[in-house]
């Protein structure tokens, strides 16, 4: 069994399903292929979506409505404003995060930067926060962070964003198993049915 993972590290509901995610790939014990991709400036510009500050008041206002009640149904603290969102760098978390699976690290490297910004106040483009993650993880900062700013990665991003697209998704995160999309951490029981029936 294999589930693709598609998410912009940016994303607050990224951030919201990543433990539950986790513990669902764990108690089914199937192999997730992380794809880390370009959210705003890939996905969102080919499929019709929006950066947050662009939206209509509405949305913006809704979308803090759900992510208020969503934080406090699972209790998960969660700053709804965040000072570093948008991040300056949109990208480089994401690499930082292709960069760690290529290194053996997975779904744990892109948690932690989510917390980073989402509950810890930290900005994800600023590397000596990315290092904190790095060394918690036990990692060599140098040699993450060469591999994050290599060639091999940028391509790795573009072709995640690319692949994105072609399965048609348009937001994060969403999660592909057999050729089925889940969109959004509020999807996850969904996903957890077609494993259970597979």
């Amino acid at each position: 069994m294999k589930i693709e993972y598609f998410y912009g590290i940016p994303s607050p509901f990224a951030y919201l399903g990543s433990a539950r995610f986790q513990s669902i790939v764990k108690k089914f014990n199937v192999e997730v292929i992380e794809k880390p991709c370009d959210l705003v400036g890939g996905i969102f510009a080919k499929t019709g979506g929006l950066p947050v500050p662009q939206r209509s008041s509405q949305r913006q206002k809704y979308r803090l409505d759900e992510l208020k009640r969503w934080s406090q149904f699972l209790n998960i603290k969660m700053n709804l404003k965040p000072k570093f969102f948008p991040p300056k760098d949109p990208h480089i978390s994401g690499k930082y995060t292709i960069a760690a699976n290529i290194l053996g690290v997975k779904l744990v490297f892109g948690h932690e930067l989510l917390k980073q910004i989402w509950s810890e106040e930290k900005d994800i483009s600023d590397e000596k926060n990315i290092e904190v993650v790095s060394n918690l993880l036990n990692l060599n900062f140098k040699e993450l962070s060469n591999l994050a700013k290599s060639e091999k990665v940028s391509k790795i991003y573009l072709d995640n964003t690319e692949d994105a697209i072609a399965k048609n998704v348009f937001g994060s995160p969403t999660y592909v198993y057999n050729d089925e999309l889940f969109w959004g951490q509020d999807r996850l029981n969904f996903l957890e049915r077609a494993l259970i029936n597979s």
